[in-house]
């Protein structure tokens, strides 16, 4: 059960995201990435591959951050984007390369120090 002061927290969260605060994105990014990771390997058996879909599914909920009013929503979106990115994958047999991140595929919206930030955390919770 959600506390009233998480509950509080991810509304803070969600108002900044809405505006493009990057801290904000990095609260869900930092409450999401593991559980959708885990996710992503249990569909792909390939961990490499599974941390780069997790993280085009952030991708692109950065980019579409003003369409989300609710947590609830967000995650929903998530887990459909790691879903659909990992379609692609299973009907490939080589993913030998395929847990690498494409620089054209970071949106240059991010700042640097924020994605540096975050492959960090991804790279920790490998």
């Amino acid at each position: 059960m959600i506390t009233r002061t998480e509950a509080g927290e991810r509304d803070y969260a969600l108002l900044y995201l809405r505006h493009g605060i990057p801290e904000a994105f990095k609260v869900f990014f930092c409450e999401f990435y593991d559980e959708l990771c885990s996710f992503a390997q249990l569909l792909l058996q390939h961990p490499a591959t599974a941390r780069r879909v997790t993280i085009q599914a952030f991708f692109l909920l950065w980019d579409r951050r003003k369409d989300f009013d609710s947590a609830k929503k967000i995650k929903a979106f998530l887990y459909l984007a790691v879903r659909n990115n990992c379609m692609p994958q299973l009907k490939t047999a080589d993913t030998d390369d395929a847990g690498a991140i494409i620089v054209d595929e970071i949106p240059s919206s991010l700042p640097p120090e924020l994605l540096r930030e975050l492959f960090a955390f991804a790279a920790r919770n490998a």
